[in-house]
């Protein structure tokens, strides 16, 4: 049987070795799903968020060992796994628990024509959702979309990371323990193959986190059973500093945005477009600030900065730091691989020509920021815009009417003003991205929506039907007469309604009486 080793990024440590699902197992999973799923989603919304509360205190009684078990696994700050994994998915649930049954209830529609009848939309689950997650959020990530699937009604099959399968599987853990049904949430382990197997067994839809060429081989996959999906994938974000902002503030935002989780989020500022008047004052206090971060294992906990979690990655950052030196880049801060190439340090990368640069243009995903200039509020707008990438962007500045005013310029999922990357983390906000940085969203109204199919419901508004359907067969003189002065009561001004509506009335009377439509 094939297995996983779970190691320690910082240390090396083999934590675990995991033995993996094999995909002829799969059906047997899928069909134990479909059968959970049946007797779950015959449950009232408020009855499975009572239950999901329950796993809410679970995870507030295991709050330290969970921390403890990202930290190893992922090499995060301890704080981090904390504040930036567990707290957001407690207030997930919070959150959906008290809101989501009122989402999922009927929603009706206005009709403006049609008087004699009402139409309303009914939200009812999609069946067996598989969710597949990245490495960088090991636990927020997933488990945000398990608890929104599980709310509104749906089975979920769940594939962790293969380089942190170990919190995945403490997901499944918690649900266990707060007495989830059985099959209602599995977690398969695996690398990209199993991922692809999932996809052979048609779950009703994919939910998956990660790089754009897995998300589109998942899309091309998905197409062949006509499976819809939703896809958060890479980002190039950039932070917009105007010249009138707070440069102390800005640069603290700066050095959060892109250096926390080592850099490691789809959400970090990895691009500064910094207004040309306060261009090196702002880099010279964000060097500084860059010199005071602490670099090292989580373990020890005193660290701001944890190690590079998937080995992979740096194979990319060595491609775009070298090629930003052989292009004469200029290095402000960091460039280099701690001795072990465990960590790296983290980097700061300017000068002429940076924007033609990979570094700068190219997802890097890792503690690595490129910096520029502009001179117009206009530039700014055309060099943030000119991206394949549109997940998040953030603005700096004292004038908040005319950042608003650029925020609404920006071809992004989101924009923040004075605030940096968090938003993915909230609960009451929609999450996704526009252009390669994928669609569908997370969170809100709007993210619990992707995970219920929209039912229209169009019926009568009394009991009776006194008329039978103007537009039904037969097609007489007097019907096609009243439809025809229908257009004359959508004029403009009403005076002009006012002269058409006796015209229509007298038709609609003669065609009701001629045509017995009584």
């Amino acid at each position: 049987m094939a297995t996983l080793q779970s190691k320690n990024p910082a240390t090396g440590e083999l934590l675990r070795e995991i033995e993996m699902t094999s995909p002829d197992e799969l059906p047997r999973i899928f069909t134990q799903a479909h059968a959970a799923q049946r007797a779950w989603g015959a449950l009232r919304p408020r009855e499975r968020a009572a239950r999901l509360i329950r796993l809410r205190e679970t995870i507030i009684n295991r709050v330290d060992t969970i921390a403890d078990l990202i930290s190893q696994e992922n090499g995060k700050p301890h704080f981090e796994a904390m504040a930036n994994e567990l707290l957001p998915s407690v207030d997930l649930i919070t959150y959906f628990a008290k809101q989501g049954p009122l989402l999922l209830q009927d929603r009706r529609i206005p009709m403006s024509l049609l008087k004699h009848r009402t139409s309303s939309l009914n939200y009812w689950p999609l069946g067996v959702v598989a969710v597949i997650s990245p490495w960088n959020y090991p636990f927020l990530l997933p488990f945000g979309e398990i608890a929104m699937a599980l709310l509104a009604g749906n089975a979920v099959v769940f594939k962790p990371s293969e380089v942190t399968p170990l919190t995945g599987l403490k997901i499944q853990e918690l649900a266990d323990e707060a007495g989830l049904p059985p099959h209602l949430l599995q977690t398969v382990i695996g690398d990209g193959s199993l991922g692809a197997a999932m996809i052979h067994q048609k779950p009703n839809k994919i939910f998956f986190t990660g790089s754009v060429p897995t998300g589109k081989k998942i899309m091309s996959a998905a197409a062949e059973y006509l499976i819809p999906v939703t896809l958060e994938l890479g980002g190039k974000d950039a932070m917009i500093v105007m010249p009138d902002a707070d440069l102390d503030f800005a640069s603290s935002a700066a050095l959060w945005g892109g250096y926390s989780n080592s850099g490691q989020v789809c959400a970090s500022v990895e691009r500064i477009l910094v207004h040309e008047s306060v261009a090196d004052l702002f880099t010279a206090l964000l060097k500084e600030k860059l010199g005071q971060l602490r670099q090292g294992p989580s373990s020890l906990r005193n660290n701001d900065l944890g190690a590079i979690a998937f080995e992979k990655q740096k194979t990319v950052y060595e491609r775009h730091l070298s090629a930003a030196r052989e292009k004469g880049a200029t290095f402000v801060a960091g460039g280099d691989f701690s001795p072990d190439r465990t960590f790296l340090k983290p980097t700061l990368v300017t000068g002429p020509g940076i924007e033609s640069l990979d570094v700068y243009t190219e997802e890097t995903f890792g503690p690595i920021i490129a910096l520029t200039t502009f001179k117009s509020v206009h530039e700014a707008i055309e060099k943030t815009n000119h991206s394949r990438y549109g997940l998040l962007a953030s603005i700096i500045t004292r004038d908040l009417a005319q950042g608003d005013w650029i925020a609404r310029q920006l071809e992004v999922g989101t924009v923040t003003i004075n605030e940096v990357t968090y938003t993915a983390g909230l609960s009451e906000t929609p999450w996704g991205g526009v252009k390669e940085s994928g669609f569908g969203r997370k969170h809100s109204a709007e993210g619990l929506y992707e995970f219920v199919n929209v039912r229209h419901i169009h019926k009568p508004r009394f009991r009776f039907t006194v008329f039978k359907s103007l537009w039904w067969f037969p097609y007489t003189e007097y019907q096609y007469a009243t439809f025809r002065k229908f257009f004359e009561l959508y004029r403009v001004h009403w005076i002009d309604k006012l002269r058409a509506l006796p015209l229509f009335l007298w038709n609609f009377v003669r065609f009701i009486k001629r045509e017995k439509r009584i």
